[in-house]
């Protein structure tokens, strides 16, 4: 039976957790650097033998060295995943895991970070998501990893597997989560445009025609993924970049 446990980790705000899951012996991103969570974490995970990671960002791995050199379980991740530790076994898209409770399939759903996996609990529509999407706070798309295009494609492979969405950070969601994602992502895309059409030609500009209305947004944060955006409407031929300034087509 799925079981989660979050620990706390170094995240971003609002969330201060991560969720470690754990499925027969395998746990998914047991992910605190902190030792009194790492020790707390150790003790719900005895008998494991496998780690799986969604990927590399450090509120998902912090607490792998650890868990790894107390029970001697195996890391799992995909290839493109950029670890600071050894990984043992590499995942492809649609390789499985039996963890002796069901049966994990990779699923390769790049677009917030280089080899980004969730897994789909075979037979079932459990889907642990990873940052795919979240329960608590926002998916943020940074550059140069961050890509707009693939996230929006990975959104849209997932939303037919999943009955329910079980994320990195926050409560389990709908399956229908997938769609609301993707159309937000294109309401922005309308309300970056209309920043274009308004005058503003950089991401900073925009991001305060945007984002600044909204309490306690990062302005900074939010430039970063307005770039990721504006690449995306680039390369769909929405917007145009000249020395710098950004224009709608």
């Amino acid at each position: 039976m799925l079981a989660v446990l979050p620990v706390r980790t170094p995240t971003l705000p609002p969330a201060t957790h991560t969720n470690c899951y754990r499925l027969g012996d395998t746990v998914i991103d047991p992910a605190s650097p902190y030792l009194d969570e790492q020790e707390r974490l150790a003790a719900w995970a005895g008998g494991v033998r496998r780690i799986l990671l969604t990927h590399h960002h450090e509120d998902h791995v912090g607490g792998v060295a650890h868990l790894r050199a107390r029970t001697g379980a195996r890391v799992y991740a995909h290839r493109d995943a950029r670890l600071p530790f050894p990984v043992d076994v590499t995942l492809d898209d649609l390789d499985t895991v039996d963890t002796g409770d069901g049966v994990l399939v990779a699923l390769h759903t790049p677009g917030h970070a280089d080899g980004h996996l969730a897994f789909l609990v075979d037979g079932t529509g459990d889907v642990l998501a990873g940052d795919l999407v979240a329960g608590v706070g926002t998916i943020v798309l940074v550059p140069p990893e961050g890509q707009l295009a693939a996230y929006l494609a990975s959104l849209a492979r997932v939303r037919p597997l999943a009955t329910t969405l079980y994320p990195a950070h926050g409560p389990a969601c709908p399956g229908a989560l997938a769609d609301q994602y993707i159309a937000h992502r294109h309401m922005r895309t309308g309300q970056f445009l209309a920043a274009l059409r308004a005058g503003a030609s950089t991401p900073e500009a925009i991001a305060r025609a945007v984002y600044a209305s909204i309490p306690g947004a990062d302005l900074i944060l939010a430039a970063l993924q307005v770039r990721t955006h504006l690449a995306w409407m680039l390369a769909e031929g929405l917007a145009r970049q000249e020395n710098g300034t950004w224009t709608f087509s």
